[in-house]
């Protein structure tokens, strides 16, 4: 066996995806809600309109997907937490429509 690195195939799509959803979550979130000593809010916008035009990059059909997937992350939240971070699932919710993704 060799000591070398392991190179990935580029092409390989990941497989578990809900991370990389939940971080995109969390940066929105903290751009959304960060307060003016955290994030200036100039570069807050600028940066949330950067990530929308990365994600208006995917097909129509990762757009259906990545819209149905958050969906379903802030419909898991109100389940396990009964609801109690409204603010939270109600942003989560927003993203879809904010970024423009297809809809069905």
């Amino acid at each position: 066996m060799s000591d070398e690195p392991q190179h990935h195939n580029p092409r390989e799509v990941v497989t578990n995806h809900v991370p990389l959803i939940r971080a995109l979550i969390d940066a929105f979130l903290f751009l959304e809600s960060g307060g003016d000593d955290e994030v200036d809010p100039d570069s807050a916008v600028r940066c949330m309109e950067h990530m929308a035009a990365s994600l208006l990059e995917l097909s129509p059909s990762d757009q259906l997907a990545l819209r149905s997937e958050l969906l379903r992350i802030a419909d898991d939240d109100d389940d396990k937490n009964g609801g109690r971070d409204p603010a939270y699932a109600r942003v989560v919710r927003s993203i879809p429509d904010a970024v423009g993704l297809a809809d069905a």
